[in-house]
C-alpha cells in the first residue's frame, strides 16, 4: 500500500472523528463504525485490480443508473427527498456511488474508443445520471456530476468542437423545464439568494446564510489550537455533516484546519503525478477519482467559510455519513492501487 495516501486518509478520518465528536457526541460511536466501513472498502479497492473496474465499468455504471431509478420509486429521506435507501440502521446514497463509477465508465470509453470518437452515448448517460440525481431533488450533486463529467472530456482530450456541441444541445433540452424545476423544488433559488443576501451583508438568522455566518463563528472561535473535542460548539445546523470544516476547526483551531487543507492539497498533488505516471484509462481514473475528492472537499469548505452558496455536499472521509464514507474510501483505496501499478510500470521500464 502507498503508505503517504493510507497515511493522508487515516488522518483525514481522524479529523473526522474529533469533528463529530464536538458537533454530535451522541453519534460518534456510529461515526467509529461507518469508519471502519470506510477502511474496508479502502481495502477492497486497494485489493482489487484497475483493469477489473474498467473491464465492468459500463456494467457498473448501469446498475448505479438501475438504483438511481430505484430511489425515486422506493427511496425516503427529510422532507419529502428521495435519495436513500434505508435498510435498518444502514442508509445508502446511491448518488455517491455514481461519482466513482461515472470515473471509471468514461474512462474505459476512452480507452476502448480513443478521445475523437462520438461521444453521443456517453453524454446520454451523464445526462441520464444527472437528470436522475436533479429529480431526486439534489441539485448541487447533480451540478457536482455534470461538472466532474464535463472535466474528464477535456482532460481525455476530447476535441472543444465535440463538447460544444453536446453542451448547446444539452441547454436546449433542459430550458424548457428550468422554470417547472425551480418553481416545484423553491430550495434551490432560495439557497441562491440567500447566499446573496449574505454577500451584500443582509443576512439574519431567518435566512439561510444562517448555517454560513454560525460556521464562520464556529471557526473564530477554535483560536489557534482550538477548543478541544469537550467544548461547547455554537448551534449549527448539520455541525457534523456538510458543515464539519466548521466542527473540526473549532475542536482543533486554525493549526487543524489548515493541516485539513494540507492534507488534500497533498491529495491533489499525489493524484496528478500519479496521473502522469500512469498510461491510458489507467491515468484518466487516477485523475477522476483525484478531482471527486478533492474538487468536492474544495466546494464543501468553499461553502463553510461563505465563499459559494450552500449545496449540502459532504467533506470526503471527514463528515458523518455512511455513504460518503464508504465511497470515498473505496476511492482513496483504487489510488492506492494505482499508485502500486505505476511503481511496478517503472520497475518493469528501468529493468
Amino acid at each position: 500500500m502507498d503508505p503517504l495516501y493510507l497515511l493522508t486518509g487515516l488522518l483525514l478520518l481522524v479529523f473526522g472523528l474529533l469533528g463529530v465528536e464536538v458537533a454530535e457526541p451522541g453519534l460518534l460511536e456510529e461515526h467509529l463504525l461507518r469508519v471502519g466501513m470506510a477502511l474496508l472498502a479502502l481495502g477492497a479497492g486497494a485489493l482489487l485490480p484497475p483493469r477489473l473496474w474498467l473491464r465492468h465499468a459500463f456494467g457498473l455504471h448501469l446498475f448505479t443508473l438501475f438504483l438511481l431509478l430505484l430511489v425515486l420509486l422506493l427511496g425516503d429521506g427529510p422532507g419529502g427527498v428521495r435519495r436513500w435507501f434505508y435498510l435498518g440502521p444502514v442508509a445508502f446514497q446511491p448518488s455517491e456511488l455514481a461519482k466513482v463509477t461515472l470515473v471509471f465508465y468514461l474512462a474505459s470509453f476512452v480507452g476502448r474508443k480513443g478521445n475523437d470518437n462520438p461521444i453521443l452515448g456517453p453524454a446520454l448517460l451523464v445526462g441520464s445520471t444527472v437528470g436522475l440525481v436533479l429529480i431526486e431533488p439534489d441539485f448541487a450533486t447533480a451540478l457536482f456530476l455534470l461538472t466532474l463529467g464535463g472535466l474528464l472530456f477535456i482532460l481525455a482530450g476530447v476535441p472543444w468542437r465535440r463538447l460544444i456541441a453536446i453542451a448547446l444541445a444539452g441547454a436546449l433540452v433542459i430550458a424548457p423545464f428550468s422554470g417547472v424545476y425551480l418553481s416545484r423544488f423553491a430550495y434551490v433559488s432560495e439557497r441562491f439568494q440567500g447566499f446573496l443576501s449574505y454577500m451584500r451583508g443582509e443576512a439574519n438568522p431567518r435566512e439561510v446564510a444562517y448555517q454560513v455566518l454560525q460556521a464562520q463563528k464556529a471557526i473564530l472561535l477554535g483560536g489557534p489550537l482550538g477548543q478541544g473535542p469537550g467544548g461547547t460548539l455554537p448551534h449549527l445546523p448539520e455541525a457534523h455533516n456538510d458543515m464539519v470544516f466548521a466542527s473540526v476547526v473549532f475542536a482543533t483551531g486554525w493549526a487543524g484546519g489548515l493541516w485539513v487543507l494540507l492534507l488534500y492539497l497533498l491529495l491533489f498533488l499525489k493524484g496528478v503525478s500519479l496521473s502522469l505516471r500512469l498510461p491510458g484509462p489507467q491515468s484518466l481514473v487516477a485523475m477522476g477519482l483525484t478531482l471527486y475528492l478533492t474538487l468536492q472537499a474544495a466546494l464543501n469548505i468553499g461553502v463553510t467559510v461563505g465563499f459559494l452558496p450552500v449545496t449540502g455536499v459532504p467533506l470526503p472521509l471527514v463528515s458523518y455519513g455512511g455513504s460518503s464514507l464508504l465511497v470515498s474510501g473505496l476511492a482513496l483505496g483504487v489510488l492506492m492501487r494505482l499508485g502500486r501499478e505505476a511503481a511496478r510500470e517503472v520497475r518493469t521500464w528501468s529493468s
